[in-house]
């Protein structure tokens, strides 16, 4: 008796146990989304679940292995909802797949060829850059072709500068890296101060790591073939820099600051070089939304470089009033002072503006100061647009007994 009473209890206690142990009500709906190739019918029997059976997560989760191995599909991801607040038991199952690029309904498992093909972005180059002319060209793009967050290019161009290579760039959120990029290639321009050709072949790499939104530090290195003419060398960089940024809009800044420090390592036919490039920048809002801007630059070398490598003064991004290429040799300097005032509302979509602004640049040989340079100075005024991917702008300065202008134009996606 007393064997059969503890039976009993046992049983009961067993009973009370499964009873409070929750149950996963079944499947009323199972729906398919962002198959745009695959039938829903289809996508449904992939997943190997049927309506009436139990939403369990074991279930769910091996819905979703069955899925991705299927090889129909880039990424797939299996949800349960619950439709009603009264009703916990009336569950739908969502089916999340993202279709293979290139995929049709012929073709629902295209190959890798057919997928990079129809991941790629065809995007125009058309710029004008002062001294080298207008060049233009097309440059494919894919991306994640190796690897999460990375994109790989193939800039073609023509014009004033005539390349084709292939650069490759990979984000990542790890502690030590943020980005990789990685160029090869050739290009030809014609030097705008020597009046000859210039052809560089090689490549290079950096390594970059971004400390929050406004500071990033970069290492670079490059080794290229340069023809000059009739010289023929070979050029080694190693670089390191910082780079600051705290504009919230760069196509008008205001109460910002941004600028860049690299220092480099140069191994040139005459010796190895010790160089160093700095530029900053500082905007200040004044009133009706304009802004003032002081910007000063220096490019030091602690040696003679060759005419390749030397830096040069001139045109809109040193010396407005002078054409580019102006005056060369182993190291610059320079300053400018610039005052803008936008036109139209802020909310547009393409930013105008007009600007009046003054420049003082000059060029010295190593191993002098830049305080013993000679300076040259231009004055002058401008009108600038911004749009989305693309930039305009025409300045008018006032150099040594000249009036000259000063076009850009340029894409960038």
């Amino acid at each position: 008796m007393r064997c059969a009473a503890a039976l009993a209890c046992a049983m009961v206690g067993l009973a009370a146990v499964a009873a409070a142990q929750p149950v996963d009500p079944p499947i009323v709906e199972i729906q398919a989304h962002g198959n745009y190739v695959t039938p829903d019918v289809e996508v449904v029997t992939l997943s190997g679940l049927h309506v009436g059976e139990a939403s369990s997560e074991a279930a769910l989760a091996a819905a979703r292995r069955r899925l991705e191995a299927s090889g129909r599909f880039a990424a797939a991801d299996v949800q349960k909802l619950s439709r009603s607040i009264d009703d916990p038991n009336d569950v739908v199952v969502m089916l999340f797949v993202e279709e293979l690029p290139g995929a049709s309904a012929d073709v629902p498992r295209p190959g890798w060829l057919k997928q990079t093909a129809a991941g790629l972005q065809w995007l125009p180059v058309l710029r004008y850059d002062e001294g080298y002319g207008l060049t233009y060209g097309l440059q494919p793009a894919v991306a994640d072709l190796v690897g999460a967050n990375s994109r790989v290019s193939l800039p073609l161009t023509w014009g004033g500068e005539r390349r084709a290579a292939i650069d490759v760039s990979r984000s990542f959120d790890g502690p030590i890296v943020s980005r990789v990029t990685a160029s090869a290639g050739i290009r030809r321009t014609e030097h705008p101060a020597f009046d000859v050709i210039e052809r560089r072949t090689g490549g290079g790499a950096r390594l970059e790591r971004q400390f929050g939104s406004n500071l990033r530090v970069g290492a670079a290195a490059s080794r290229e073939r340069v023809r000059f003419g009739d010289e023929r060398a070979e050029v080694t960089a190693y670089t390191a820099d910082l780079t600051l940024d705290t504009r919230l809009d760069p196509s008008f800044p205001r109460n910002a600051a941004w600028g860049r420090a690299e220092l480099g390592r140069l191994n040139v036919a005459a010796g190895v070089r010790r160089r160093h490039r700095v530029d900053g920048h500082v905007a200040l809002g004044l009133p009706a939304g304009s802004a003032l801007t002081l910007s000063a630059f220096q490019i030091s070398s602690d040696g003679a470089l060759p005419g390749y490598e030397q830096a040069m003064i001139g045109g809109g991004p040193s010396l407005r009033g002078y054409r580019v290429g102006y005056r060369v040799s182993d190291n610059a300097a320079g300053a400018s002072a610039s005052w803008a005032l936008p036109l139209g509302s802020p909310l547009n979509v393409a930013r105008t503006g007009v600007r009046l602004f003054a420049d003082w640049a000059g060029v010295y040989q190593a191993g002098t100061k830049w305080q013993d340079a000679a300076y040259d100075r231009g004055l002058g005024a401008g009108w600038f647009a911004h749009a989305p991917g693309f930039t305009l702008g025409l300045d008018v300065a006032r150099g040594r007994d000249q009036w000259r202008a000063h076009f850009r134009m340029g894409t960038r996606f």
